[in-house]
């Protein structure tokens, strides 16, 4: 009789609380809905009489990232953890919404674990390990995506992007190739056609496969007329000997914006071979108090000034493409430091800088902690104390050159 009085209230009290419980299963029902506004309301309710209560709480943070709020998401998250797959995957997303590479990875990896064959968590992983600098990590992931059926057209493409991140553009080149062998027209990527075509005609004439080239960035200009489509597009005439179609291109793209630089290059150029040098810095001078002209340019600028005979102009000139190399040079050695050694203090530390230079300073200070102590190099000390007062950035000349050459 004991036995079944027990029994009799466990079973009770289990009714009552199920009971209790019965808008939790609703806001669950909500979540799965995407009706994330009716489940968020029922979450408050419920709390506003259980004010501690952890299933409530997250199923509350739930709702807060399906409504992009992902902040408020984390403060609750924060309080009660994140349990179930469910809750670990809002919390994840609350973080990539945020940009917190370095909270989210640890997350990402746990549930690539509990569902290996889930295209999206890979897609995320890999993503989220290439904003650290985890490059071979991240290709790894987005390998495993583009062997998934269904998943072969966005893994490819993402694996193009990483590649040419880290500077193989052949590579890049056959995975953007295995996205139109799935998807001839580019549709259903996580891009709109024209980017994908123009972004991979840019990497075909790096390359040298301007003809290739052209194809794609027809077809780009077919969808939406850019004016760096057709400034690429005047490349790869140029590329193919064909002057005339180049002229044309380059003057189309000036038309669309007046700024294209690399147009602006290019009827330089196609004005010196004519040995028209007057009219070779009529095209480059409106680029000339630009704060990120290239060396390129300025070469350009320098060489159109020696050629019509004034001599200062170009020595001021001669100087700053100087200074323009130097920059580019240290540019380049920053981004060398990050994809070769990603794991090492400097990699971390310049991968840490580049965040900040994006406006991300709260992952900037999550990067450079582990390396601050009582022998922390200057660059360091300066690159923490601007991200933690907000102020100017610590130019890169001040980091150590003769570690990595």
């Amino acid at each position: 009789m004991l036995l079944f009085a027990v029994g009799l209230l466990c079973a009770g009290l289990w009714g009552f609380f199920w009971w209790e419980e019965r808008p939790l299963r609703e806001a669950e029902r909500d979540l799965r809905n995407q009706e994330a506004r009716t489940a968020l309301a029922l979450a408050d309710g419920f709390l506003r009489t259980h004010r501690d209560h952890g299933k409530a709480t997250a199923l509350k943070a739930r709702a807060l990232v399906q409504l992009k709020r992902p902040s408020e998401a984390v403060r609750l998250f924060d309080q009660v953890g994140a349990a179930s797959p469910e809750e670990m995957q809002a919390c994840a997303d609350a973080y990539l919404m945020l940009e917190r590479w370095g909270s989210a990875l640890p997350v990402l990896e746990y549930l690539v674990q509990l569902k290996p064959q889930n295209g999206d968590l890979l897609h995320e992983l890999s993503a989220c390990r290439a904003k650290l600098g985890k490059y071979d990590g991240a290709v790894e992931a987005a390998t495993r995506v583009a062997a998934l059926p269904g998943n072969e057209g966005r893994g490819n493409l993402l694996l193009g992007m990483l590649e040419h991140e880290r500077g193989n553009d052949r590579k890049a080149c056959e995975a953007w190739s295995r996205v139109l062998q799935v998807s001839p027209e580019a549709s259903d990527l996580q891009l709109p056609a024209d980017e994908f075509l123009l972004e991979y005609g840019s990497l075909l004439l790096r390359v040298g496969e301007p003809e290739k080239a052209r194809n794609l960035l027809n077809r780009s200009l077919a969808l939406r007329v850019t004016a760096s489509a057709r400034s690429l597009l005047g490349k790869a005439f140029r590329q193919l000997g064909q002057d005339e179609e180049a002229e044309a291109a380059w003057q189309a793209a000036v038309r669309e914006d007046a700024n294209e630089e690399t147009a602006r290059q290019g009827l330089a150029e196609l004005a010196m071979k004519q040995s028209d040098f007057r009219k070779a810095l009529d095209w480059l001078e409106p680029l000339a108090d630009a704060p990120d002209l290239s060396s390129a340019s300025a070469f350009l600028l320098q060489r159109g000034y020696t050629l019509e005979g004034e001599t200062e102009t170009a020595g001021i000139w001669q100087r700053r493409v100087e200074q323009i190399r130097r920059r580019e040079e240290l540019d380049s050695t920053v981004n060398q430091v990050m994809i070769d050694s990603p794991d090492s203090m400097w990699g971390q530390v310049l991968r840490s800088y580049r965040l900040a230079e994006q406006g991300n300073r709260e992952q900037a200070a999550y990067l450079l902690a582990p390396y601050l102590d009582k022998s922390t190099h200057p660059f360091i000390k300066e690159l923490a104390e601007s991200i933690q007062k907000q102020g100017p950035l610590p130019d890169l000349q001040g980091i150590p050159l003769e570690l990595f050459q």
